[in-house]
């Protein structure tokens, strides 16, 4: 199980100048821990894009991202929930 990323958690990303940035965008309908859910499609402030997500939960049916996602820019999700947890 993994911790569950929510729009606000951050994201490492390697492109130069884009370093740490919060994920801006979530589920318009599903919260946790009083964030936003993040899920696959969503993005980051560096403008990246959450390329990956459980392969067995979604939210608004897209999967769920949790801490150590990649994104379009190479990067990952560094820090997500600290109870809400989803299967890979």
């Amino acid at each position: 199980m993994k911790p569950i990323a929510r729009q606000g958690d951050l994201h490492r990303c390697p492109c130069s100048g884009h370093g740490v940035t919060p994920i801006v965008s979530g589920s318009p309908q599903s919260r946790v821990e009083g964030q936003p859910v993040a899920r696959m499609g969503d993005k980051t402030a560096c403008g990246a894009t959450i390329i990956e997500g459980s392969g067995s939960a979604t939210t608004d049916g897209q999967p769920t991202a949790y801490l150590g996602c990649k994104t379009d820019h190479g990067g990952e999700i560094i820090s997500a929930a600290s109870q809400a947890m989803v299967e890979p």
